[in-house]
């Protein structure tokens, strides 16, 4: 438990990356669009803490990307809906 506290203090760009993979593994396994919206926030989150444009409390983190995710999700469904309405439909005649 210690070295999970550690990774979230002292490297939260690779805890947020990580978060980042398992959300996109959800989402390949559940697919719907919105688990893309949330991995996506947190590879967004990790890159803006490499920069170093991220503050330091883990709340502020969380927020951002809370804020993030519910940002993405319309974007990722529209594009998902854009993509969908390109595949033929077999019924129509």
């Amino acid at each position: 438990m210690s070295s999970l506290l550690d990774l979230i203090q002292h490297d939260s760009a690779i805890f947020w990356a990580l978060i980042g993979v398992t959300l996109l593994i959800l989402e390949v396994l559940l697919i719907g669009g919105f688990y893309l919206s949330f991995s996506a926030a947190a590879f967004l989150l990790s890159l803006l803490i490499a920069i170093g444009l991220s503050p330091d409390s883990l709340m502020w983190k969380g927020l951002i990307f809370a804020v993030l995710g519910v940002a993405l999700v319309p974007l990722f469904k529209l594009l998902l809906r854009k993509h969908l309405d390109k595949t033929p439909d077999i019924n129509r005649y």
